[in-house]
């Protein structure tokens, strides 16, 4: 009886080990969670017939990722580990003391292990300087801003051990924006002085009442009057947090998002599918103007408040700012909107800006640097220039860069150690030279 009890213990094991495999056989692969992206289906060869030699460790993150009951299973431990523990299984969602979520990563920003150096906040600055110029050139008005993250402007709501230092990449940024003179809408001092809280509880972004305060703020810095912060709202049980589903992918607890009453009166243009689409475009014929917006995930809620606000409306979600879309959009305002953990992005992603023509004597106060240059095909990122990347060696935190070509000479978007310059298709690059102020 005793040895049967031990072979019945080893084959109940045994099928148990075998549940999530055939349970993937027969069922198909677990959906992604939140945020992640579904592993491909691995194969033997790859789109050129040659045999494909990561077959393996493809098929291993495919199971790894799909496997039957793997959502539940993590739902069922976080839930574990919050309950139990009050603390958080994801290394990507931390857990306030209240119940508020928060996204891991921006802890980095907050204690300061993630802070840029001041050549980068210097050059993502002026990167935004050369994008208004550009604008403002072509008869647009330029408007540049931060949603701020949840934890500065609700430290309450955080895990006490997470500590904040002083002199965060948004204030050092609004710092140098100011001395660029970059016109910069401040959406902190609205959000803190309101008693309300703008953001949901389990998600990392602000709702749409937080939203239409926002959008309040950057039409007023565009000399508009709006008022869609006084509503009337109605609120409306549907949401579910992205950081929530990041712990529990499984779980089913909404929370409300709020609907602006008055409706929005605008058409889609483009063939909409959801708020993430990488381009968004609207009519609305009893507005005027046309609006050129980058915009991220805040842009959401944002988007239908702005569009709302503009006879056309262009809203891009891609990383590289496509200045050179002012002319194509008739674009009278231009809006760069980008969340407070992710500036860095402003160097790793340079504008999309043809490089303004400066006058020789800038190059009196400069030094000639050697630089290995790259050249894209030209009219392959935009029509009618050529991407021009470069390096550089270390200089000062407030060097300008210029490349001299073509018998003109031209600024170019400054990073840490590395340049770009979109110029003209038909500038002569091949004795380029590249200086950097000292």
């Amino acid at each position: 009886m005793k040895k049967f009890g031990y072979v019945l213990f080893a084959a109940v094991f045994f099928l148990a080990c075998l549940v999530p495999s055939v349970g993937m056989l027969i069922a198909g692969p677990a959906p992604a969670a939140a945020n992640e992206v579904p592993a491909a289906v691995p194969r033997l060869r790859k789109m050129d017939g040659s045999f494909n030699a990561n077959v393996l460790s493809e098929a291993q993150n495919y199971v790894a990722n799909g496997f039957f009951g793997r959502l539940e299973g993590i739902t069922a431990w976080d839930r574990l580990c919050a309950g139990g523990f009050d603390t958080s299984a994801n290394d990507d969602v931390l857990i306030g003391p209240d119940g508020w979520l928060f996204y891991g990563a921006a802890v980095n920003d907050l204690s300061g292990a993630n802070q840029m150096t001041d050549r980068a906040i210097w050059c993502a600055a002026r990167s935004l300087a050369l994008m208004q110029e550009y604008a403002e050139s072509r008869g647009a008005q330029f408007l540049f801003t931060v949603p701020c993250g949840k934890y500065t402007l609700y430290p309450q709501h955080a895990p006490s051990y997470v500590t904040v230092a002083e002199g965060s990449n948004r204030e050092r940024l609004e710092e140098a924006l100011a001395v660029q003179g970059v016109n910069y809408v401040n959406l902190y001092e609205p959000f803190v002085q309101q008693d309300e809280e703008l953001y949901w509880q389990w998600d990392s972004h602000w709702h749409s009442r937080g939203a239409a305060l926002a959008a309040d703020q950057i039409m007023q810095a565009a000399g508009q009057e709006t008022d869609y912060f006084a509503g009337p709202f109605t609120p409306v049980w549907d949401h579910t947090g992205d950081l929530y589903e990041m712990l529990y992918p499984t779980g089913d607890l909404v929370e409300a998002d709020y609907s602006w009453d008055p409706g929005f009166t605008f058409d889609y243009t483009s063939s909409f599918h959801s708020a993430d689409d990488i381009i968004i475009e609207t009519e609305n014929q009893g507005a005027s103007g046309s609006l050129l917006m980058f915009r991220d995930s805040s842009g959401r809620s944002l988007y239908p408040y702005m569009a709302q606000s503009f006879g056309r409306a262009y809203f891009s979600r891609q990383n590289n700012y496509r200045l050179d879309y002012v002319d194509q959009q008739d674009a009278t305002l231009v809006v760069v909107e980008l969340a407070e953990r992710t500036l860095p992005y402003l160097l790793q992603y340079p504008a999309v800006v043809p490089a303004a023509v400066r006058d020789e004597a800038v190059l009196d106060g400069a030094s000639a640097v050697d630089s290995e240059m790259t050249c894209e095909e030209p009219g392959l990122t935009a029509e009618g220039y050529v991407k021009l990347n470069g390096t550089l060696p270390e200089t000062a935190v407030d060097a300008l860069v210029y490349v001299q070509a073509g018998g003109a000479v031209y600024e170019a978007i400054p990073g840490e150690g590395s340049f770009t310059a979109y110029l003209p298709d038909n500038v002569d690059i091949t004795n380029a030279q590249v200086y950097v102020t000292d």
